[in-house]
C-alpha cells in the first residue's frame, strides 16, 4: 500500500507529538512517505500569514497542493493528514482515500489553556473553521477519548479512538541508580521529573515553585527550552531514544498540563514504570488514579506538593502494566492497518 502522510513538520525539526506519531506510523507503513512544508515550499512562492494568524493554515494548504501534483504523478493508496496539513485536500484529490488524525482541538486549547492569553481568540474562534474544513471527506480518527468528545461537542464529527504508542522494547524501566550515575546525578533523596515547554500552557510556575520550597526532593527538567534555574537540574534537547534512562533515574512524573489530548511523555513514563502525578486533562480523563498516581483537579503548587507526599509514601505502584495494555506498538499498528484496509475498500 503507498502511503502520504502529510505534516506540517518532520521530526528533525519539531520534536514534537504529532512529528513522533508520524515516525511512528512508519511502523505500520513501511513504505509511507512523509510530505512536511520544508519538502514542499520550494515549489510555491515565499510569504508569511503570522500577522494574520493564518501561517499554519497557509502551509497546510501548500503541503496539500503538493501532495496533489505528486498523486496525479504517480497515484497513492491512502493519504494520513496530521492537524491541519490537509486542508483543502479533497477540493484538489476528492477521489483519493484519505484520514485525518486529530492530535488536539483548537478550540479545546483555547478554552482550558489558553483564556487571557495572547492567541485566544484566533484559537477559539477563526483556527477551528479551518479544522473542520480539513476534516471534509476525510475519515476521522482521535488519539484520545478527550479529543473525540471535543471533535464532537465542539465541530459535530464523529471520530474513531486509536490511542498513541510507545515502543515498550525500548522504553523499559531500567536500575535507577545506573541510571543517576550514567547522568551524573549525585542527589540521593526522590526525584520528580518534569518533560516539555516550561511555559504556563503545561503549568510549569507549579513546578518551579515546587522545586524552590520543596528541599526534600529535586526536581530534573528536561525540556528544549532556554531555561536556566538553580533550583533544579535541568537537561536540554535530550534525543527521544535516551528518555528511559530519565525517567527511570526519577520516582515520579510531574505532568500539570492545563490541555493535553495524549502527552507521549505520560505514556513514556508510565511504560518506565514511574508513577505519574498529572492534572485531570488528556489520557487522565479517562484513567484510574489507582492506576497512575494522583490525578489533581486543579493546577496550584499545594495539591501537587500533597500529591507528591501520597505518591512517596504510599509504595511504589506499577504504572508498566497499563502501557502494555493500551499503548503497545503492536496495537497501534493493528489498528492503523486495519482502518487503512477499510478506508482504502470504501467501507
Amino acid at each position: 500500500m503507498r502511503v502520504a502522510v502529510l505534516s506540517l513538520y518532520d521530526f528533525d525539526e519539531v520534536k514534537g507529538g504529532t512529528e513522533l506519531f508520524a515516525r511512528h506510523l512508519r511502523k505500520a507503513f513501511p513504505e509511507s512517505e512523509n510530505i512536511t512544508y520544508r519538502s514542499s515550499a520550494k515549489e510555491f512562492p515565499r510569504f508569511n500569514l503570522t500577522k494574520l494568524n493564518l501561517e499554519y493554515e497557509r502551509m497546510g494548504a501548500i503541503i496539500s497542493r503538493h501532495f496533489a501534483r505528486a498523486h496525479k504523478r504517480s497515484p497513492y493508496d491512502l493519504v494520513v493528514c496530521n492537524d491541519i496539513a490537509g486542508v483543502g485536500l479533497k477540493l484538489l484529490t476528492p477521489s483519493v482515500p484519505a484520514i485525518q488524525v486529530f492530535h488536539y482541538t483548537y478550540r479545546g486549547f483555547a478554552e482550558w489553556a489558553l483564556r487571557g492569553k495572547p492567541g485566544f481568540v484566533p484559537s477559539r474562534n477563526l483556527h477551528p473553521i479551518f479544522e473542520r474544513v480539513t476534516a471534509n471527506g476525510k475519515r476521522v480518527v482521535a488519539v484520545s477519548h478527550k479529543t473525540r468528545r471535543e471533535l464532537e461537542t465542539y465541530y459535530g464529527l464523529a471520530a474513531k479512538v486509536i490511542e498513541n504508542a510507545v515502543p515498550l522494547d525500548s522504553f523499559r524501566p531500567l536500575p535507577q541508580g545506573d541510571c543517576r550515575a550514567k547522568l551524573g546525578i549525585k542527589w540521593d533523596g526522590p526525584i520528580g521529573i518534569f518533560v516539555g515547554r516550561t511555559d504556563s500552557t503545561k503549568g510549569f510556575e507549579v513546578v518551579q515553585a515546587l522545586a524552590k520550597h520543596r528541599k526534600d526532593i529535586k526536581i530534573l527538567c528536561v525540556t528544549g527550552s532556554n531555561l536556566v534555574d538553580e533550583d533544579m537540574i535541568v537537561v536540554r534537547r535530550v534525543p527521544n531514544e535516551e528518555m528511559p534512562c530519565y525517567y527511570s533515574a526519577a520516582d515520579f512524573l510531574l505532568f500539570p498540563s492545563r490541555y493535553e489530548a495524549a502527552s507521549y511523555t505520560t505514556i513514556e513514563a508510565m511504560a518506565c514504570d514511574l508513577p505519574v502525578i498529572a492534572h485531570r486533562t488528556g489520557l487522565f480523563e479517562d484513567m484510574r488514579e489507582l492506576d497512575v498516581g494522583k490525578i489533581l483537579d486543579d493546577v496550584n503548587e499545594e495539591e501537587f506538593s500533597h500529591a507528591i507526599d501520597d505518591v512517596l509514601s504510599g509504595g511504589r505502584i506499577s504504572t508498566r502494566k497499563i502501557a502494555e495494555e493500551r499503548f503497545s506498538m503492536e496495537r497501534f499498528v493493528s489498528d492503523y492497518r486495519s482502518l487503512a484496509r477499510e478506508v482504502v475498500e470504501g467501507k
